[in-house]
C-alpha cells in the first residue's frame, strides 16, 4: 500500500516532533514514548524506515498532543508553531 504525500508528511512531522522533544529533554526517545503508552516499539520504528508504505496509528499522534503539548494543527497540517500556544489569561 502506498501512502499519500499528506500521510507521509504527517509521519515525517511525528518523527520530527520526537527529535524536538528529545533535544528539549522532554522525552528520552521513541522507545520511552512507546513503552509509556503500551505500543510496540518495533512496529513504530519500522514505520520510520517505511514511511511510504506504513502508517501510524492515530492515537500515537494524540499522545504527542495531549502529553507533550505538540500542536495538532502543526502535526496534521504543518501549519503554525510546533507547540500549542496557551492564550494569556485576563487579569
Amino acid at each position: 500500500m502506498n501512502i499519500s504525500p499528506t500521510g507521509v508528511a504527517i509521519t515525517d512531522r511525528f518523527f520530527e516532533a520526537i527529535e524536538i522533544l528529545r533535544s528539549k529533554k522532554k522525552l528520552r526517545g521513541l522507545q520511552t514514548l512507546t513503552r509509556n503508552h503500551g505500543l510496540n516499539y518495533g512496529n513504530v520504528a519500522f514505520i520510520k524506515s517505511h514511511r511510504n508504505t506504513s502508517v501510524l496509528k492515530p492515537e500515537i499522534l494524540a499522545y504527542l498532543a495531549r502529553d507533550y503539548g505538540i500542536s495538532c494543527e502543526w502535526l496534521l497540517l504543518g501549519i503554525g508553531p510546533v507547540f500549542k500556544t496557551v492564550p494569556a489569561k485576563n487579569a
